[in-house]
């Protein structure tokens, strides 16, 4: 039975180049870190409205509808 006494495994890759496994931790430690920030965006506290939006929404709102540009509309002039 072999015992491995480094993490200095060399493995190949498709570019021929060789990856240890202390790096290939590292990278995974860095992907984690990112992924944990990203999660506060996703958090529901996260979603509140201030109250300067929550104005323009209820004032968005007593537009008649006659008077809003149709969808079809705005996508020929945007898209």
């Amino acid at each position: 039975m072999q015992i491995l006494l480094s993490c200095e495994v060399q493995l190949k890759v498709t570019n021929m180049e060789s990856v240890t496994l202390n790096k290939i931790h590292e990278d995974l430690l860095l992907i984690k870190k990112d992924l944990s920030k990203i999660r506060v965006y996703f958090d529901e506290d996260e979603f509140k409205l201030s109250d300067e939006i929550k104005k323009q929404i209820l004032e968005s709102r007593k537009i008649p509808m006659s008077q809003m540009i149709p969808q079809e509309e705005v996508e020929r002039e945007f898209l």
